[in-house]
């Protein structure tokens, strides 16, 4: 298949220099003289590659590449930068900004083909791995969705055939103890349902962007954060996030834990609503595998000066070596010996938000003594 690249420069020398070579090579080549008109083209005719002056007139380079990487259709079309200028602040400005690589003019044939190859190279193992993603998927559900689907789902017809057939043979407060059970399976099933389609879109579109770099550039403030993870709304969505334990939590408790939230000043980069998920994730799951009656602390600390660590821990059962390596989606630690509800998305959905931030998510101690998980976040 013949693939297609749109060449923006203004410069109708080195443009048709460049196409000149591209079209040696095999590709269909367009052109346009400034990031407008280059935009317009790319949305029209949906290149595979997108090389870009970076000083044009009408809308610059930065315009063009800002531009195009909020568009679905162009997000993960691979884009090289033209440039003339070799210093450090443009050539990481061009790179921030969502390009795959960059290219200092004059260049020589050979030197745009290795480049072009380059990126000719790295979209392919994309593809790769999403694929690799999609078939992970298909296999994960099929080896969990039976008990997680089919379990609340057993639940719901049981008691609704219960309901319809005989109904009229339980007093009020039984049938209330039906309808709740109901109630109970639906939500299950909703959450498990809305969890594994967040999974694959975000595994799908793949966190990260084609530079490997962060797509989402959000800053959070930390205080704002410890009074939103104070309020009752934030305990609310913990105990959503938790699995029914049959614990009446009231205060500050969760599955009968509770939790303490210690946040020291500062701003990340983070989407604030990212972060929030990644929270609710990470402390559910340490609350989940806490020993009865242990706290779960979230506390939150700058390192360095220049990285800011976001740390839960919970005393419980250590986490295994193996476990810890692959960490992922639908990944739980000894479903053999310890009955749990869920998929095991959770802690794979950080992964995957913390990337697409440009945040990581590690164990500095694994022990339970106590376990602890860092998200590490740039500061702002």
């Amino acid at each position: 298949m013949v693939r297609t690249a749109l060449v923006i420069e203004d410069s109708r020398t080195m443009r048709t220099l460049a196409c000149q070579v591209l079209k040696q090579h095999g590709y269909k080549t367009l052109e346009a003289e400034n990031g407008q008109t280059g935009l317009e083209i790319a949305l029209d005719k949906h290149p595979d590659l997108i090389l870009c002056d970076i000083h044009m007139p009408v809308v610059d380079g930065y315009g063009f590449v800002a531009q195009a990487r909020q568009q679905d259709d162009l997000h993960a079309v691979p884009i090289l930068m033209l440039t003339a200028r070799t210093d450090r602040e443009s050539l990481r400005r061009a790179m921030s900004s969502g390009a795959d690589d960059y290219l200092t003019k004059p260049f020589t044939p050979e030197e745009l083909l290795v480049a072009v190859r380059g990126l000719e190279h790295k979209r392919t193992r994309q593809e790769l791995t999403t694929q690799k993603s999609m078939n992970q998927l298909r296999g994960a559900i099929l080896a969990t969705v039976p008990h997680e689907l089919r379990t609340p789902l057993t639940t719901i017809l049981g008691m609704s055939q219960l309901l319809v057939h005989r109904r009229k043979n339980y007093n009020e407060a039984r049938l209330d103890d039906m309808l709740g059970s109901i109630h109970d399976a639906a939500s299950r099933l909703s959450r498990t349902i809305t969890r594994m389609m967040e999974w694959s879109e975000l595994t799908a579109q793949g966190a990260c962007g084609p530079s490997g770099t962060a797509t989402h550039h959000g800053v959070t403030d930390l205080a704002e954060l410890q009074q939103r993870l104070e309020s009752s709304d934030f305990l609310a969505e913990l105990r959503t996030a938790m699995p029914p334990s049959g614990v009446a939590d009231e205060g500050e408790l969760v599955g009968g834990h509770p939790v303490r939230v210690k946040l020291a000043p500062g701003r990340v980069q983070v989407e604030a609503q990212d972060l929030r998920r990644m929270v609710i994730e990470l402390v559910s799951n340490a609350a989940k595998f806490s020993m009865p009656g242990t706290p779960v602390g979230l506390t939150g600390k700058v390192l360095n000066g220049t990285h800011y660590a976001i740390e839960v821990a919970n005393l419980g059962p250590a986490l295994p070596p193996e476990f810890l390596r692959q960490i992922g989606a639908l990944s739980q630690v000894n479903r053999d010996r310890h009955e749990q509800q869920g998929t095991g998305l959770g802690l794979s959905m950080v992964t995957l938000w913390a990337r697409r931030n440009g945040a990581q998510l590690h164990w500095p101690r694994s022990d339970g003594q106590p376990t602890i998980a860092r998200l590490l976040l740039k500061l702002a």
